[in-house]
């Protein structure tokens, strides 16, 4: 490919991107995105009762809080995996001889 096909393309893709992030900057702006416009207002509203299940909330954030330590190792785990792979996917490859 030739220095002017890549400058150009280049310069092409920026002014892509930034009249693609113009245009929906302003679509967010000016176009209303209505959540429950077509929501009947006659539909039953059936929810499940709070009251026999109302320890749930206590339980589990009590849960949580108690075995943090498993969560934080978790967290940690996962971590260490991500840095693990990113450095083999940096690895260099060997060439045979």
């Amino acid at each position: 490919m030739s220095g002017k096909t890549a400058r150009y393309g280049t310069v092409a893709a920026l002014f892509a991107i930034v009249s693609l992030l113009l245009l929906f900057s302003w679509l967010t702006l000016e176009v209303d995105f209505p959540a429950f416009e077509y929501v009947s207002e006659g539909l039953a509203r059936r929810m499940v009762p709070a009251e026999p299940y109302a320890d749930i909330a206590g339980s589990v954030a009590r849960f949580l809080w108690e075995y943090r330590a498993i969560d934080l190792n978790s967290q940690a785990f996962v971590l260490v995996a991500a840095v693990i792979c990113c450095l083999a996917m940096l690895k260099r490859e060997e060439v045979e001889a």
